[in-house]
């Protein structure tokens, strides 16, 4: 058996990668040590999955495609591995990721091929909703990144939030890739509200350094929400 890996080497979920390739790379010892699968080691061939923002993940399946691959585990991202799961259906391999959560996976058209260990965001959207009630919220401001993983976690999170009486100032999305986020920073401040929720990746540090600055901090009362996507 061959398995390829297509995960995040480089991209904003590169932080990401090293442990998702340990984890792999430790099974494939962990099942070769044992005897390997069917009588023969397992073999793994590494890739490079990149973010939405970039075509690196279709190059890397290609090449693993091409290479004879039984099995694919990646990516880290929904929004990643939507670019490449039809062209795995298409040519009948097992696809696994250990970390989307978009609900449109739940009943993607993938001929029973497509596995994940990650919940589906319509759970941590409710969680996180549920836990900003019982914390005393009453007010609150959204932003995510603008993309599936975002804009998914976005509606699954403002719709419980306000089903509970929550009340949402404001919710919108944002490029990830902005080289600051000044604008996004001045509409919250500007729309005070009691606290605000962040579903981003690593540019989500520059956000809070920019919020801290601009006097929105908890020693300020106010409240900030983070998601598995920026405390994973």
């Amino acid at each position: 058996m061959n398995i390829a890996t297509v995960l995040p080497e480089t991209g904003n979920l590169a932080f990401l990668g090293p442990p998702e390739f340990a984890g792999v790379e430790l099974a494939v010892q962990e099942i070769n040590e044992a005897g390997g699968a069917l009588g023969a080691d397992v073999t793994l061939d590494q890739g490079d999955s990149g973010d939405t923002s970039t075509d690196i993940a279709n190059q890397t399946v290609d090449r693993q495609l091409a290479a004879g691959n039984d099995a694919f585990i990646g990516a880290a991202s929904s929004g990643v591995s939507f670019t490449f799961i039809d062209k795995l259906v298409e040519n009948c391999k097992i696809h696994f990721s250990p970390a989307n959560t978009s609900p449109d996976f739940t009943d993607y058209a993938d001929d029973g091929l497509y596995f994940r260990t990650a919940p589906s965001d319509v759970l941590q959207g409710r969680v996180l909703a549920d836990l900003m009630i019982e914390e005393g919220v009453t007010t609150a401001s959204f932003m995510a990144l603008q993309d599936p993983y975002g804009e998914g976690l976005l509606q699954y999170s403002t719709e419980p939030f306000a089903d509970q009486g929550g009340e949402i100032v404001d919710s919108f999305t944002y490029d990830p890739q902005a080289a600051e986020f000044s604008a996004e920073v001045d509409r919250i401040v500007s729309g005070d509200p009691e606290a605000l929720v962040i579903i981003g990746f690593e540019e989500t540090s520059k956000i809070l350094t920019a919020l801290f600055e601009a006097g929105y901090t908890p020693d300020a009362g106010k409240q900030i929400f983070l998601v598995d996507g920026n405390v994973g």
